[in-house]
């Protein structure tokens, strides 16, 4: 059967357990351990229905000194793992190689999410230093790439793309993703269906190297609904699940298949909601979303100015992470109010919650060796 994350084990490790311990939850986290950062607002692509076409419209970045000093004030403020992510590509930015060198040199575990354009440009650098590296695919064929990841000038860099991972596969010390989000008409203006290509982008990860082939569903960011799933053609569903049920066939020792944890209910046309009954959110002391257009709670909230927690531009990090913004957006954020929709990170809250009763009745937490950085 496809395999779906554990985050809740995460939270096990020594590091963790310690920063959980030695927090006044009251008061907050003195910083957390994780940053997902957008290091540019830009994207060399132009896809169709893309979720941060309004976000990109700005094109804004830091520049690369102060890309530099964010950098270092990771380090200094204790952040243990940084995922390259965003609103736009990356790897886009030119100070992009120097800054993951940086941190891989101190010690600052990286993962990235990209869509794998600039890979060849920096793959010594990604290959010794990134954990994983999660390519966004959503395809099997040049052509259909064309359709759903176009280039600004429209054309189809697949197979640019394909060697770059080839390339990356053959010297990687971490782990090599090829994610693949279910796409129908439902999902926008131009956007055509996917679900025939899902078996063979199997396949052809597997063949390139990845260790692993991810199946995601999409979602809805439109006014006024906030990260719900999107609903699709009930004929297509049923198609996608007739490809993915054959991808176990491609298992081998080192080749897995990932299922998203909210994939189930969009094959099967429900909404995935969650009831939350806390009125703090402890995953967003551990682990936060830095942007060039400023700080947010989480990626769930990205480009929300009701819940921006400060700005990095000519702030220093743990000034923002101290500062009176952060405390007054964390101190309005209600998670049994604000966030229905189904979040990743809601199994870890609760676990959270019992560690902390644990630790307040003094009873002891077993813990394991670090494995996994990124809770």
């Amino acid at each position: 059967m496809p395999k779906k994350m554990n985050l809740v084990k995460k939270l096990h490790q020594s590091f963790v357990v310690d920063k959980i311990s030695n927090t006044k939850w009251e008061n907050g986290t003195s910083n957390p351990l994780i940053v997902e950062l957008d290091t540019t607002e830009a994207c060399d692509l132009a896809c169709p229905g893309c979720i941060s076409e309004d976000i990109m419209k700005t094109k804004n970045r830091f520049t690369n000194k102060r890309l530099m000093e964010i950098g270092n004030e990771f380090y200094l403020g204790g952040v243990k793992g940084v995922i390259l992510i965003g609103g736009g590509e990356p790897l886009a930015h030119p100070a992009i190689g120097d800054f993951m060198k940086y941190l891989g040199e101190r010690n600052i575990h990286i993962g990235i999410t990209t869509n794998g354009t600039f890979i060849g440009k920096y793959k010594e650098i990604i290959a010794e230093y990134s954990s994983w590296t999660r390519i966004s695919m959503d395809a099997a064929t040049t052509e259909m790439f064309g359709k759903l990841r176009p280039s600004k000038g429209g054309k189809s860099k697949f197979n640019h793309i394909v060697e770059n991972m080839r390339q990356l596969a053959e010297i990687k010390k971490g782990k090599l993703g090829y994610s693949y989000l279910i796409q129908t008409s439902a999902d926008g203006d131009g956007v055509v269906s996917n679900i025939h290509e899902i078996y063979q982008a199997a396949e052809l990860a597997r063949d390139i190297g990845c260790d692993y082939f991810e199946v995601k569903p999409s979602y809805q960011f439109r006014e006024g609904v906030d990260h719900a799933l999107m609903i699709h053609n009930k004929e297509f569903m049923e198609k996608a699940k007739n490809e993915i049920s054959h991808l176990d066939d491609l298992v081998t020792d080192d080749f897995e298949i990932l299922k998203a944890i909210n994939l189930d209910y969009s094959l099967a046309g429900k909404q995935a909601t969650q009831e939350k009954e806390y009125t703090t959110c402890p995953s967003a002391e551990l682990r936060t979303l830095v942007c060039p257009s400023g700080a947010f709670v989480c990626p769930y909230w990205r480009g929300k100015d009701h819940m921006k927690i400060g700005d990095l531009n000519g702030v220093g990090f743990l000034d923002m992470w101290r500062g009176e913004q952060r405390k007054k957006t964390m101190s309005r954020l209600n998670p049994s109010e604000d966030c229905t929709f189904h979040c990743l990170r809601h199994e870890s809250n609760l676990e959270i919650f019992y560690m902390v009763k644990m630790i307040e009745n003094d009873e002891k937490i077993v813990t394991i060796s670090e494995f996994d950085r990124f809770i």
